[in-house]
């Protein structure tokens, strides 16, 4: 889990400060659930997405038959 802060919203982009401002991060404010906003700490997860990639590489693959 990485922990964030949003430090601001400009120009429909959210700085978010990581690791105690050591990483800025800029992400679409619209993208944001609707409770969050400047001066919120927030929690990010990172997960592979194990199903997505498999169906990927089967289409992939497919296409390379045909």
């Amino acid at each position: 889990m990485i922990s964030g802060y949003i430090d601001r919203i400009e120009e429909g982009v959210a700085v978010i400060l990581l690791n105690d401002g050591d990483y800025q991060l800029n992400y679409p404010a619209e993208l944001l659930p609707e409770n969050l906003g400047e001066g919120d700490y927030i929690n990010l997860s990172i997960e592979k997405d194990e199903e997505k990639q498999e169906a990927m590489l089967q289409e992939a693959l497919s296409l390379m038959d045909d």
